[in-house]
């Protein structure tokens, strides 16, 4: 999987050399699994990746800590950054931007861009929007407008991130919760760059949405299409979402 080469090549506002501080999920650290992200582009020349330890637990002060620990890292990085974060990294990112929106010592716009990736806070279709967070708070989605870039991608189905609007929808429920244990801790299978993502704008973020196949196993070949259009039917896709069912 190639990275971005030029401007010209690149639809999303990525750096085309930076520093890449990572924030992964909550998996205890037990692994670092950060670097395979999008096939690992952001794991090689000329990027520089560099890792944000923090809990990444389900301890009461697990974000607050990735707040700091982000905070701190930022300031010790010069030059152009990216922020690659991942499940409650990017609710820690989603945090350090809000408590930074007015701090004129924070990195400023022009070198800092955040890359999200299965965000529960995610302006459209998090699920953890509303709910407790791990620390007590409910979670506000991540601001939609900042002096900084934002990146959101999920992937279709991967109900952290990608969470139906229409809760009375059985098969839509039923299929978001299945990419929440099949798609949402596979972000290194996402090429960044594909073609066939849906990509919209609001504010300063861009939001990505990868085109997936069900995540469902108990549905027959022949009714998948039928079973994928009423899925779809339960979210508010923007108006240039591809045409569904798969075919």
């Amino acid at each position: 999987m190639a990275g971005p080469a030029s401007a010209e090549e690149r639809s999303l506002p990525i750096p085309v050399a930076a520093t890449v501080l990572t924030l992964s999920g909550l998996n205890f650290n037990l692994s670092n699994y950060m670097p395979r992200q999008f096939g690992g582009v952001f794991a090689r020349p000329p990027y520089v990746l560099r890792q944000v330890r923090y809990p990444a637990s389900l301890a009461s002060d697990s974000i607050a800590r990735g707040v700091a620990a982000l905070d701190a890292a930022l300031r010790d990085t010069a030059g152009p950054v990216i922020v690659l974060a991942h499940s409650q990294g990017a609710q820690v990112a989603s945090h350090w931007m809000r408590q930074h929106a007015n701090d004129t010592s924070a990195p400023s716009g022009d070198r800092l861009v955040f890359l999200l990736t299965g965000n529960p806070l995610r302006a459209e279709g998090g699920y953890g929007i509303g709910r407790r967070e791990v620390g007590g708070t409910i979670g506000e989605p991540t601001p939609v407008t900042s002096r900084w870039q934002v990146i959101d991608v999920a992937r279709r189905y991967d109900g952290w991130a990608d969470w139906p609007a229409d809760t009375t929808n059985r098969r839509a429920i039923e299929a978001a919760r299945a990419g929440m244990m099949r798609l949402h801790t596979q972000y290194d299978e996402v090429d960044l760059f594909a073609a066939s993502h849906t990509v919209w704008t609001r504010g300063t973020t861009t939001f990505v949405l990868t085109r997936e196949a069900l995540p469902l196993r108990a549905v027959r070949s022949e009714e998948r299409g039928a079973v994928q259009a009423e899925i779809e039917r339960a979210y508010r896709r923007p108006p240039n979402d591809q045409t569904y069912p798969l075919q």
